[in-house]
């Protein structure tokens, strides 16, 4: 097959989520002189990285506040490290994560050539994402991906609808007069992004950089993302 439309996962997709949020921690651990609470910075970031997932789960799910998701996975995290005072800090601290985290700019490799040569190829893209829209779109700017998808950009905050929906999937394909036979959603996560595309009836390319198993029958699967290149009409 090959594809006109191209809907895009952002973190860890396109923006190198996990690189950029552990040099965000490391500097305000650094900020808040934390380093004697913290002998391990990947140990402690490992933790933080489960928690928050957990936690988002929840906010995902309508079981957790926005407001409680920002400073609470900060919270247990400090607490796990025997840190005192965890909950003041925690609210500093996630406010203080929000800020920096998106002024950072690392990308998954390949990110813009990929971008470049899609665009070249007149292909259409949209970028679907779960997060926060104050926190994404300084992400999407500070990193130069803003060119390539301007007007074409869905927040679940915004759009109302979260990843899996198929509801913010068919608010992507609409922007784009997209269709559905043409159009291509690639992601890292196969919850969120694989099977959300497969309930709304859209082929897949799931980006695995890390090679894991998978059970899960995507239309496509690879660890890198020039494997894109060969998919545009």
């Amino acid at each position: 097959m090959k594809y006109r439309f191209f809907l895009f996962d952002l973190d860890n997709t396109l923006w190198d989520f996990d690189a950029n949020a552990r040099d965000c921690i490391t500097e305000l651990i650094t900020t808040h002189t934390l380093e004697e609470h913290i002998p391990d910075l990947n140990e402690f970031y490992e933790k933080y990285h489960s928690n928050n997932l957990a936690l988002w789960e929840l906010y995902e799910s309508g079981k957790m506040t926005q407001e409680t998701l920002r400073y609470k996975r900060f919270v247990i995290t400090f607490e796990q490290a025997g840190i005192p005072h965890a909950e003041e800090l925690a609210r500093v601290f996630g406010k203080q994560y929000l800020d920096l985290m998106p002024t950072k700019t690392r990308l998954m490799p390949h990110a813009l050539e990929v971008l470049e040569f899609l665009t070249d190829k007149g292909a259409a893209m949209a970028l679907i994402t779960n997060g926060f829209k104050q926190v994404q779109y300084k992400k999407v700017k500070s990193s130069g991906l803003d060119i390539f998808f301007r007007d074409r950009i869905f927040i679940s905050e915004e759009v109302g609808y979260h990843k899996p929906s198929p509801n913010i999937f068919s608010a992507a394909l609409t922007a784009i007069n997209g269709k559905k036979k043409e159009t291509l959603m690639v992601g890292d996560s196969f919850r969120n992004d694989m099977e959300g595309a497969q309930v709304f009836g859209i082929d897949q390319f799931y980006y695995n950089p890390l090679q894991l198993p998978c059970d899960g029958g995507p239309t496509y699967m690879g660890h890198d993302l020039r494997g894109l290149m060969d998919l545009v009409q």
